[in-house]
């Protein structure tokens, strides 16, 4: 396998540069002098100095030593300015969009896919182009201590005429989105303006804009200002300057693209050839150095790794003694065993309220029907939801409805607010998924219903109308999982007495994008799972100003920790590890909580890790020998260049990415790329030391690593495994499902802690 990072060559172990105190004055002072020649930054309580142009003879500050490897944090910016600087003299034509992460636009007109279909006078300003990305990053991959470049591509929308030209063209800019771009000092023509969203446009009066942004009305001159860059700005414009066939035709390039421009075969090629541009010159590496002795080269070959550790899919267990077990398929082990918790499942005669519309009465039965009592010949659904989730009979209570208004559907659910269901299977159109998050029906139902404690299933006309064997058979699984049901768990470690798997997530609350939004309000939300994938039970925390997140998160976590002792037996001296899985960590703010957390439960041995999980990161696996798979009856092949599921490579102690989707995992061609999660041990970030954790500290980055594989096959919306952990994916449904009903109205989502706290409502 290849990784798209670019190793850089030092070769020396030492090396010295001149530096002097910190103070902001002098840092402001120094640049104003001498930042055409040289380089600074600041390290702490020091500024660094690096002279790639200058007088040799002039001398700024004291020479110090410093090691390559192991003041990594200064060496990382030194690397990150000599780039920049080599870039702008072997390049001049070209301005960086940004400094760090290092991006620059291609130059050449073959990467603007929308250049020949624009007329002569738009060609050059408005473009579909290809936006080169370069980060660094110091790795020990197999024990090697190393820095090198990640390279990554991307296609961005470049629009370059001001509000003023378009003005004077006559568009309408009343209501428009738009940036206020800004270049910062002493930056002409060595970084592109910087831009920010501030708001829309209210009114415009002569050369000048008046803008509604979060600090109240303000004026901008219109040659400042530019369209947002968004799809439907852009082609808004595009019909204004041409016609709504040649805008839509435009538009359509870029969709019909798609596939071949997140095509990872493509991308490889595209990413060795930009290498070679950046890091050789006339066939030789270039040599990256200034007036004091500081140098490196760039491999123009990306790094060869293998995977660190073999992950296994897990075996699926579907009895509490651990014997019924199947080694590679769930769907299989559950047909031939039933569900894990068959013996214990409470509701064995589930009563499920049915709402469809009237003139789809006859569809909805034969879909109850075949959901109910299975596919007969079919593969995996023969038994239906009855015998294959061991139920004793499932009760259908079917009401109509005679059009698809919101108050027809609340009229049948208002009957059943003392005699609760324990599921709604609901018809829905199609149609509502075009409509806007505050008046669409499926989140007002949703809303009703889960203020209720009714989980509900919903299912759009067109899967009533044509159901088959894979529709019914997720179905089912879903309904069971959203029951309180668990269809199958993991095989545990027995190394500690207890483990608990809690995956941290929040939402910000916030009323705009522009700059100056307050996110002043934050939700928590808390998921629990055994070690062997038990959903135990979910949390959300208060919406909370941001001042009393800590200590609202800290209270769920006390009062779940407590809750699940008790339920469990946890004995006093009992070894416990928590690990906690955290995404889009909000600076230390969760370590401190956890941090409290542990001092506060004495009487148990405690033992963490905090892990964070992220698929937003720079690193891309490709597999040169993947030749695509072709999936049956079809003769288009997809996958090409992208590992297999499970490929993964340990960045350094602390830091693994694992691809979840090779080849086979791709459902078409046209979804093109899949790139690895990225999973970290966390270590508080920045000035931090709490000296009296690191003994509770978990640091074993193969376990963890493994485990978090393993929760990829708990997902029950699917049998097959998905991209995210459960951890994670529950965290993310529950948040985005929150953020879109929170404008209901009467909506209250603390009642998603009393009855449905260990249901999987949210699948």
């Amino acid at each position: 396998m290849q990784l798209n990072y670019f190793p850089i060559n030092i070769e020396f172990e030492n090396y010295q540069i001149n530096a002097e105190p910190y103070s902001e004055e002098r840092l402001a002072e120094l640049r104003k002098l001498y930042n055409s020649t040289h380089s600074f930054f600041r390290n702490g309580d020091s500024i660094y100095i690096s002279n790639k142009d200058g007088d040799e003879n002039i001398s700024i500050g004291t020479l110090t030593e410093q090691s390559t490897y192991d003041n990594y944090e200064i060496t990382s910016s030194l690397i990150k300015h000599l780039f920049f600087r080599t870039f702008k003299n072997r390049f001049s034509d070209y301005t960086p969009v940004d400094f760090y992460p290092f991006r620059f636009f291609s130059g050449q007109a073959k990467d603007d896919i929308i250049y020949n279909a624009l007329p002569n006078n738009l060609q050059n300003h408005i473009a579909y182009k290809k936006l080169i990305e370069l980060q660094l990053r110091y790795t020990q991959i197999g024990g090697k201590k190393q820095f090198g470049f990640l390279i990554n591509i991307k296609r961005n929308w470049i629009f370059d005429k001001s509000c003023a030209d378009l003005y004077s063209e006559g568009y309408n800019l009343i209501g428009i989105e738009v940036l206020h771009a800004e270049t910062l000092p002493g930056l002409t023509n060595i970084l592109a303006p910087n831009e920010e969203f501030i708001g829309v446009i209210q009114e415009v009066i002569g050369s000048k804009a008046k803008v509604d942004t979060n600090d109240g009305t303000k004026e901008f001159e219109l040659g400042e200002l530019f369209i947002r860059k968004t799809k439907f700005n852009i082609g808004n414009y595009l019909t204004f300057a041409t016609s709504q066939q040649k805008s839509d035709e435009i538009l359509n390039i870029i969709e019909s693209k798609r596939s071949d421009i997140y095509n990872a075969k493509n991308l490889y090629s595209e990413i060795l050839n930009i290498a070679k541009h950046l890091f050789l010159e006339n066939s030789l590496p270039v040599l990256f150095q200034n007036k004091d002795s500081f140098c490196f080269t760039v491999d123009s070959k990306p790094i060869t790794v293998s995977n660190t550790i073999e992950l296994k899919t897990p075996t699926f267990i579907f009895d509490y003694a651990g014997t019924k077990t199947h080694n590679s398929n769930p769907d299989t082990g559950l047909t031939n065993y039933g569900p894990y918790d068959s013996i214990n499942f409470d509701i064995k005669t589930p009563n499920v309220l049915c709402i469809c519309n009237r003139a789809n009465r006859g569809y909805f039965s034969n879909f109850l029907s075949s959901l109910k009592e299975g596919v007969p010949q079919s593969k995996y659904f023969q038994k239906g939801l009855l015998k294959k989730y061991d139920l004793l009979d499932i009760v259908f209570d079917i009401k109509e409805i005679q059009s698809y208004n919101i108050e027809e559907y609340l009229s049948v659910i208002k009957d059943y607010d003392e005699n609760k269901p324990n599921l709604a299977i609901i018809e829905i159109p199609t149609e509502f998924r075009k409509l806007d998050d505050i008046s669409n029906p499926y989140f007002r139902i949703k809303a009703k219903l889960l203020s209720l404690e009714i989980p509900v299933q919903y299912v759009t006309s067109e899967k009533i109308k044509n159901h088959n064997e894979y529709i019914l058979n997720s179905i089912a699984l879903q309904i069971y999982a959203k029951m309180g049901g668990t269809p199958w768990v993991l095989p545990s470690h027995r190394s500690v007495d207890k483990e608990i798997i809690i995956g941290i997530g929040h939402s910000w609350l916030r009323k705009n994008q522009y700059k100056g939004a307050e996110q002043n309000r934050v939700v928590g939300i808390t998921t629990f799972l055994s070690s062997d994938g038990q959903y135990l039970l979910g949390d959300k925390v208060k919406d909370v100003s941001f001042e009393n997140y800590f200590a609202e998160l800290l209270k769920s976590l006390k009062q779940s920790i407590q809750r699940l002792s008790s339920e469990q037996g946890w004995v006093e001296g009992d070894t416990i590890r928590l690990i906690f899985h955290i995404f889009k960590p909000i600076k230390n703010t969760e370590f401190d909580v956890i941090s409290q957390l542990i001092k506060e439960i004495t009487e148990y041995k405690i033992k963490f890790a905090f892990v964070t999980i992220s698929k937003f990161h720079p690193n891309v696996l490709f597999d040169i020998n993947q030749t695509g798979v072709t999936k049956y009856g079809s003769t288009t092949v997809k996958g090409e260049f992208i590992p297999n599921r499970a490929s993964n490579v340990f960045l350094d102690s602390e830091t693994c990415i694992v691809q979840m989707f090779g080849a086979n995992e791709l459902k078409t061609a046209k979804q093109g790329m899949s790139t690895p999660i990225q999973i970290k041990i966390r270590t508080p970030q920045g000035k931090y030391n709490n000296n009296e954790l690191n003994d509770l500290l978990y640091y074993d980055l193969s376990y963890i690593t493994q485990q978090i594989f393993s929760f990829t096959y708990l997902s029950w919306r699917s049998f097959l495994p998905g991209e995210q952990p459960a951890t994670m994916l529950y965290s993310n449904l529950i948040s985005k499902l929150l953020s879109k009903m929170r404008n209901v109205t009467g909506w209250d989502a603390d009642n998603l802690n009393y009855g449905l706290k260990r249901k999987k409502w949210f699948l």
